[in-house]
C-alpha cells in the first residue's frame, strides 16, 4: 500500500454488529483493495488510544491530532496487527476502511476528507441486540464513554440521561448503545447528507442495492458479487443469521421473547427512531430523506 492519494480510500461505517464486515467484504470482492479492519478502536491501536472509546466530535470542531491521525488512515501510513488482520491484497489499489466506533466523529470525517466515499450501515435494533447478546459483548463499559464525554452529552444525550441511566436488562442496555452510535451520526448528517445503506434491503433486494453501493463508491462490479452476498462475513459466528439465509432477517423474532423485544423498541422510540425500525422485519423508511433527523 504506497500509494498515498486520499481518494483511493473507501469508508464503511456502522454500528457493531450490523454488517460492516459483511459489507466491506463484498465491496472488497470487486476491486483490489487493502482491507483496513477498525483503526479507530483506542483500545487496541496505541497510535489512537488518547481518544475516547467511542470518540465525539462536533463537526466544526478542530483537534489537530485526530486529523493527523485519521489522514495517515486514509493515506494508507499505518501499520498494525489489529488494522492489518487480513491481507488479501499484496500490491492494492484501494484502501477500504471498515469501522464501527467512528459514528460519533463521522459528519467530521467527511468534512475534513470529503473525498473519501462514505457508506453508513444500518440493521434493525432487535437482530443487533441479539447479536450481541449472543456475543456476551459488554454493555455498561461502553455505556461509559458515551456519558464521560460532555459535549456528546450536551448536544445529544441531556434529555436522555434518565432513560440511560433508566436501562436495567441487558437488550435495553444495547439498545442503548445501538441508538446512540446511530442517532448521532443520523442527526448531524441530517436528511440526504449520508450514503445510507440498510442491512435488510441488502440482504433481500441486493439487485437494487449493489448499483446504489458501487455508484456511491465510484466503481464497477462483476456479477460475481452476488455469489459473495450469500457467504458469511469473517466476524460471523456460527449461529448467526446470515448463515441461513431469509433467517437472517426474521431469526431476531424467533431467538427474543415478546418482552425483550419491547424493551429494545421502547429504548428506540425514547431515541426518537421507531420512524425507521418498529416490530416488523424490514425498515419503516426507504431512504434518509424520509429520516426525521
Amino acid at each position: 500500500d504506497i500509494d498515498r492519494d486520499i481518494r483511493k480510500s473507501i469508508m464503511v461505517a456502522g454500528t457493531a454488529r450490523s454488517g460492516t464486515t459483511w459489507l466491506a467484504n463484498i465491496i472488497a470482492s470487486q476491486i483490489p483493495c487493502r482491507l483496513m479492519f477498525e483503526p479507530f478502536q483506542s483500545k487496541m491501536v496505541k497510535a489512537f488510544s488518547q481518544f475516547h472509546y467511542f470518540h465525539y466530535m462536533r463537526p466544526s470542531e478542530q483537534n489537530d491530532e485526530l486529523w493527523s491521525y485519521c489522514r495517515k488512515v486514509f493515506t494508507g501510513d499505518i501499520k498494525h496487527n489489529w488494522v492489518d488482520r487480513k491481507v488479501d491484497q499484496i500490491f492494492p489499489s484501494y484502501r477500504l476502511i471498515k469501522e464501527i466506533r467512528a459514528n460519533l466523529f463521522l459528519q467530521w470525517l467527511h468534512r475534513m476528507f470529503p473525498e473519501v466515499p462514505l457508506l453508513f450501515i444500518i440493521r434493525h435494533p432487535c437482530a443487533v441486540v441479539l447479536s450481541r447478546m449472543r456475543l456476551v459483548w459488554a454493555t455498561d463499559t461502553d455505556i461509559e464513554p458515551f456519558l464521560s464525554q460532555s459535549k456528546l452529552v450536551d448536544d445529544f444525550l441531556g434529555d436522555k440521561i434518565d432513560i440511560i441511566r433508566g436501562a436495567k436488562t441487558v437488550e435495553e442496555k444495547h439498545a442503548i448503545i445501538w441508538s446512540i452510535t446511530n442517532l448521532v451520526p443520523l442527526k448531524q448528517f441530517g436528511p440526504n447528507g449520508l450514503n445510507l445503506i440498510f442491512y435488510e434491503n441488502l440482504a433481500l433486494q441486493p439487485e437494487v442495492e449493489i448499483p446504489k453501493i458501487f455508484q456511491i463508491i465510484r466503481q464497477e462490479y462483476q456479477a460475481s458479487v452476488f455469489k459473495v452476498i450469500e457467504k458469511p462475513s469473517t466476524t460471523t459466528v456460527q449461529t448467526s443469521a446470515i448463515i441461513t439465509g431469509h433467517n437472517q432477517i426474521t431469526g431476531w423474532k424467533k431467538k427474543l421473547s415478546p418482552q425483550q423485544i419491547d424493551n429494545i423498541l421502547s429504548i428506540v422510540a425514547d431515541f426518537e427512531l421507531d420512524h425507521i425500525y418498529g416490530d416488523s422485519f424490514e425498515p419503516l423508511v426507504t431512504t434518509l430523506s424520509e429520516d426525521k433527523a
